[in-house]
C-alpha cells in the first residue's frame, strides 16, 4: 500500500490524460502569447519602415534645400533628386503632378501610384524586400508628388530577428508553465487517478470473486480526507462499491425468489383450469401446453408440443393471428380478445384470448390464456335478434344482467340480478352502478364503455346487496345500441365459490409445501434417534428391555421409509434418460427379484422377456416401479402361485409391461382409489407405492392402468413410448 505521495514521478508523462492535459496547457498558454504579442512584432515592423522612410525623406531634401524649385525645370529636379540614390536604401523614384500624371522616374521605378491616394500612400512587398512611400513633407508640396522605393532587406533581417526574439521567449513561458503546471497536477489530480484506477481494478476482482470488497487496503483511501471534489470522489468510490457488493446480495436473493416463483408459475400454469399454452412468437411452435388446452383441443399434450399452430390449424382465420400478433408488437400484449380456435376434429369455437410476451433463453415467446365463451357468444347474438327472445333468455339466465346508461343508471335488469343483490326490480331501476359497486367511478365506467366498444369487457369486482354484504364477481361488458344510443350490457356471475376453490387450491400447495419442509425436518432428529437405538441394541439387555428396543427400532425404520417416500412423492420427478434395452433390462430384474424372500415361494412366469425393445428412459426410477407391482402382485395370491410378467409391443412406438396375479379380486370401490396418495388396504402399508410409481410413470410419457374381476385376477398394465430404430442409431 502506497503511504505517501511523491512530489513528482515519472507516471505523470505515462498517463495519457497528464499528456493530454500539458499539451492543451501548452498550446494555450502560446495562443494566449502569441495573440498578446503578434501586435508588438507589427509594430515593430512599422516603426522600422518609418525610420526608413525618415532617411530617404533626409536625404531628399538635403538634396532641393538650395534650388528656387519655381525656376528649376523638371529634368534638372529630376536629375537632382536622382542624387539620393546614394543613400544604398533608396533604389529609385517617380515624380508625378498633383493631378497624378507622371513627370518622369529615376533608378527603379515603384509600384506606388497616386491612384491608390488617399487610401495608402506607401507599399510594403515583403517578398521582393521593397518599400514604397510618398514624401509627404517635401519642398514639393502642392505641385508635385515624389513617390521613394527603398531597399527593405535590412527591415526584412531585423523584423524576423525580433520574431525570433519574441518566439524563444514564448517558448520559454510556455515551457516553465507548462511544467509547474505539472508539478501541481501530477500530485493533486494524475496519481489520485492512477490510485484509483488500481483500486477499481482489485475491487473488481474482489466482487467477481465474490468476496467482501469493503476490507481491501485501497490506495486512494489517503486522499478521503480532501475537502474538496476529489475526496468527493474517493468517497463516493467507497459507496459505489458498498452499493455493488449490495447489489450483488440483492441479485443472488432475487434469483433465489424467481425460483421460488418460477415454481409457482408451473404449479399454476398446469392447474389452470383456463387453456394455456407457451409457443414461440416467430412461428407459433408449442413449447408447453396444460391439460386444460389438451382437453379443449382433444388431443394429449405430448401430441401438440413441438408442432406449430398452423400445423394444428389451430387458427380458423389466420388473419386474426396476423392481427393478434400485431397488437402484440405495438402494445406488448393482448387482453380479451375475441377469436375463433378450433378443435382437433374441426370444430369452431370462439375463445377469448388474453396474451403477453416473455423471453425464454433468448427467444420471444408468448403465453397465451384462452377462455372458451362460444355458448356465451351464442346466447349474446340469440339475445339481439329479437326482443321476446331477449326477455325470455335474461330472465332464466343464470348470471345477473344489467343494461347501464351512459351516466351509470339501469336501464334494464333481470331476475337473477333482484335475486342476487336482494332489490326488487322497481328499486334496482332507481340505483345506480355505484350503488351496488361503489368502487366505481363515473370515469371508470367511461372508460368500460370505451373499452368495450367493438368486443366485450371481461372484469371483476365486489358487489354489494341490499343488506349491506358484499360477494366477488365476474363482470362481462358489452356495448351494445338500443334505439340509436350506446349502452352498456353487463353480465355478472357470483364467483364465491370459485373464490373459494382458488383459496382452497392455494391453501392446499401451501400445505404441501409445508408437509415437505416438516418431513424434511423430522428426518434428521429421526436418523439421531435411530443411530441411539442402534446403539442400544448391541447392549445386554433384559428380554423385556431388548423387546421394547426391538419393537422402536421397527417403527422408527417403518416411520423412516414412510418419511422417504413422501418426500419421494413430493418431488419432482427429475428423470436421467438414456437408452435402455427394455428386454434385458427385465430378465435381469425378474432373475434378480426371485431371490426376495416375498417371491421365494411363488412362480414368477416371463413371457416375452426375449423381444428387443428399446425406450429411453430412468433405469433405476423403471427398476423401482416393476419390483413394487410385482412385490405387490407376490402380496395377493398364497404360496404357490403364479405371478406372470409379460412384455407386449401394442403398437410400433407402444410397449406394454403387464404384471398378473390371481388373487382375490380388488373391489370395484377401491379399485379408483389405489394410486392415491395414503390409501392403502395393508395393515402395515402407508399408500405411498402405487401413487409414486404413477408418477414415474407419466414422467416417462406412459401411462398405468389397474383392472381387476373375480375371473381373470388383477391385471397391472404400464404403458411406455418405445424408441425407433433411427432414434436408437443416433
Amino acid at each position: 500500500m502506497v503511504t505517501s505521495l511523491r512530489l513528482f514521478s515519472g507516471d505523470v508523462w505515462l498517463s495519457r490524460l497528464s499528456r493530454r492535459i500539458a499539451l492543451w496547457i501548452f498550446l494555450s498558454i502560446v495562443a494566449i502569447e502569441g495573440v498578446i504579442l503578434v501586435p508588438s512584432v507589427l509594430r515593430r515592423e512599422r516603426e522600422l519602415l518609418t525610420y526608413l522612410k525618415a532617411l530617404s525623406t533626409a536625404q531628399a531634401t538635403g538634396a532641393l534645400s538650395t534650388q528656387d524649385l519655381d525656376q528649376v525645370s523638371t529634368a534638372v529636379l529630376l536629375e537632382r533628386l536622382s542624387t539620393i540614390q546614394a543613400n544604398e536604401v533608396v533604389l529609385g523614384g517617380a515624380l508625378y503632378t498633383m493631378e497624378g500624371e507622371l513627370v518622369g522616374t529615376f533608378g527603379e521605378a515603384p509600384q506606388l501610384t497616386p491612384a491608390s491616394f488617399p487610401q495608402r500612400q506607401d507599399h510594403y512587398d515583403r517578398r521582393t524586400q521593397r518599400y514604397d512611400a510618398l514624401w509627404e513633407m517635401s519642398p514639393l508640396k502642392g505641385r508635385y508628388s515624389l513617390i521613394v522605393r527603398h531597399d527593405a532587406t535590412w527591415v526584412g533581417r531585423e523584423f524576423y530577428a525580433f520574431i525570433g526574439r519574441i518566439a524563444g521567449l514564448v517558448m520559454i513561458i510556455s515551457v516553465f508553465v507548462t511544467g509547474a503546471t505539472m508539478v501541481v497536477l501530477e500530485r493533486l489530480v494524475i496519481s489520485p487517478i492512477l490510485a484509483l484506477r488500481r483500486d477499481l481494478m482489485r475491487a473488481g476482482e474482489t466482487i467477481r470473486q465474490q468476496k467482501e470488497a469493503l476490507s481491501l487496503p485501497f490506495e486512494s483511501r489517503l486522499q478521503e480526507t480532501r475537502q474538496d471534489e476529489w475526496g468527493d470522489v474517493v468517497r463516493t468510490f467507497e459507496e459505489m462499491v458498498g452499493q455493488v457488493s449490495a447489489a450483488i446480495a440483492e441479485r443472488e436473493q432475487a434469483e433465489t425468489e424467481l425460483r421460488f416463483s418460477e415454481e409457482k408459475f408451473s404449479k399454476t400454469f398446469y392447474d389452470s383450469p383456463q387453456p394455456m399454452l407457451l409457443s414461440t412468437l416467430e412461428d407459433g411452435t408449442l413449447l408447453e401446453v396444460n391439460d386444460s388446452f389438451s382437453r379443449f383441443y382433444g388431443t394429449p399434450c405430448e401430441q401438440v408440443i413441438g408442432r406449430t399452430v398452423g400445423d394444428l390449424n389451430l387458427w380458423v382465420r389466420p388473419s386474426d393471428r396476423a392481427e393478434m400478433l400485431e397488437m402484440m408488437g405495438q402494445y406488448g400484449f393482448v387482453r380479451d380478445r375475441e377469436y375463433s380456435l378450433q378443435t382437433a376434429k374441426g370444430k369452431a369455437r370462439t375463445m377469448l384470448f388474453s396474451a403477453e410476451t416473455l423471453q425464454i433463453n433468448g427467444r420471444q415467446c408468448l403465453l397465451a390464456v384462452v377462455n372458451d365463451i362460444t355458448e356465451r357468444k351464442a346466447a349474446e347474438k340469440a339475445l339481439q335478434e329479437s326482443e321476446q327472445r331477449f326477455r325470455a333468455l335474461v330472465e332464466q339466465a343464470t348470471d345477473a344482467l344489467f343494461v347501464v346508461n351512459g351516466d351509470g343508471t339501469f336501464l334494464d335488469v333481470n331476475q337473477q340480478a333482484c335475486s342476487t343483490l336482494g332489490y326488487s326490480r322497481e328499486e334496482l331501476l332507481t340505483l345506480t352502478v355505484t350503488d351496488i359497486q361503489q368502487s366505481v367511478s363515473l370515469e371508470a365506467l367511461a372508460q368500460v364503455r370505451e373499452r368495450a366498444t367493438g368486443s366485450p369487457v371481461t372484469q371483476e369486482g365486489i358487489h354489494a346487496r341490499k343488506d349491506g354484504s358484499t360477494f366477488p364477481v365476474e363482470v362481462r361488458i358489452g356495448r351494445i345500441d338500443i334505439q340509436g344510443q350506446p349502452v352498456l350490457l353487463a353480465l355478472a356471475r357470483d364467483i364465491t365459490e370459485r373464490k373459494q376453490v382458488e383459496s382452497a387450491r392455494a391453501r392446499l400447495a401451501e400445505i404441501g409445501e409445508l408437509a415437505a419442509m416438516i418431513v424434511h425436518e423430522v428426518r434428521n432428529p429421526l436418523t439421531t434417534i435411530l443411530m441411539g437405538l442402534h446403539s442400544f441394541a448391541n447392549l445386554e439387555l433384559p428380554e423385556r428391555f431388548q423387546m421394547r428396543l426391538s419393537f422402536a427400532l421397527d417403527e422408527s425404520e417403518r416411520l423412516q421409509r414412510l418419511l422417504n417416500e413422501i418426500l419421494l412423492y413430493a418431488r419432482d420427478q427429475a428423470l436421467d434418460l438414456t437408452p435402455i434395452m427394455l428386454n434385458q433390462c427385465l430378465q435381469e430384474l425378474v432373475e434378480g427379484f426371485k431371490a426376495q424372500p416375498i417371491a421365494t415361494e411363488r412362480h414368477i412366469k416371463g413371457i416375452g422377456l426375449d423381444m428387443p425393445v428399446t425406450i429411453a428412459g430412468d433405469l433405476d426410477k423403471l427398476k423401482q416401479v416393476f419390483i413394487n407391482l410385482l412385490s405387490n402382485a407376490c402380496e395377493a395370491v398364497p404360496a404357490g402361485e403364479t405371478v406372470t410378467f409379460s412384455v407386449d409391443r401394442s403398437t410400433a412406438d407402444q410397449i406394454s409391461i403387464k404384471v398378473h396375479n390371481g388373487g382375490d379380486p380388488i373391489p370395484p370401490e377401491v379399485l379408483p382409489k389405489l394410486m392415491q396418495p395414503f390409501f392403502t388396504t395393508k395393515p402395515s402399508g402407508n399408500g405411498l407405492g402405487l401413487a409414486i410409481t404413477r408418477r414415474i410413470v407419466e414422467a416417462h410419457q406412459g401411462k398405468l392402468h389397474i383392472e381387476s374381476s373375480p375371473e381373470t385376477g388383477t391385471l397391472v398394465t404400464v404403458s411406455l413410448p418405445a424408441l425407433s430404430s433411427e432414434g436408437v442409431d443416433g
